[in-house]
């Protein structure tokens, strides 16, 4: 009776998680292509802003026909040194690597048509942390991943840095009372210290 349970609570346990919770990298065929920017982001003075930047996304040779696709944006190797937070786990849809947003979003994109070759532009969030990226693209088939590539062997580093929305006005006037509130501390200090007896 026992083993009854223990099989009906697994089976019950995979319906919930969906079938593609346990993908891992190293089972599913890294054959796809991905590319980013075509040469434009890479560099010094080719980062994009989060909340105005377009990552302009190609991809070809994804074989296996799927119903969708997913895009993840990841951090390159070198940002997850001694940030266990970001740390790389073998299971996709577990992978902390890929988790780029302030809400932890795992996916830049959810779910877009499937296609074996194809370009996208992708709008870059606002809450993306300034960093290094490579954009990871996945098709699915009945709810499991059949198939990724990654941007890291075929473009450079993706650069994105934080959209500023304070004008500069703005920014000299806190610098200002910032400023004017500590003479006006260090004036009534002084004037309180001679009052007193």
């Amino acid at each position: 009776m026992s083993r009854m349970l223990t099989a009906f609570a697994l089976v019950a346990a995979f319906a919930v998680t969906g079938a593609s919770a346990g993908a891992t990298y190293a089972s599913t065929p890294n054959t796809g292509v991905v590319t980013i920017g075509g040469g434009k982001t890479c560099g010094a003075g080719h980062a994009l802003k989060g909340g105005v930047g377009t990552i302009d996304l190609a991809w070809s040779n994804f074989t296996i026909v799927g119903e969708t696709m997913a895009v993840k944006l990841c951090y390159t190797n070198a940002k997850i040194v001694d940030r266990p937070w970001r740390k790389f786990v073998g299971t996709i849809d577990k992978n902390k690597q890929c988790w780029q947003t302030a809400k932890l979003a795992k996916f830049l994109v959810e779910t877009m048509p499937y296609a074996a070759t194809g370009s996208m532009p992708i709008p870059l969030p606002m809450n993306t942390a300034p960093s290094d990226y490579t954009v990871q693209l996945l098709s699915k088939v009945n709810g499991t991943y059949a198939q990724y590539g990654d941007s890291k062997g075929t473009s450079c580093a993706l650069t994105t840095t934080i959209y500023e929305n304070q004008p500069a006005s703005l920014v000299g006037t806190q610098v200002f009372f910032t400023v004017f509130s500590l003479v006006v501390l260090v004036v009534s200090y002084v004037i309180d210290k001679k009052r007193q007896p």
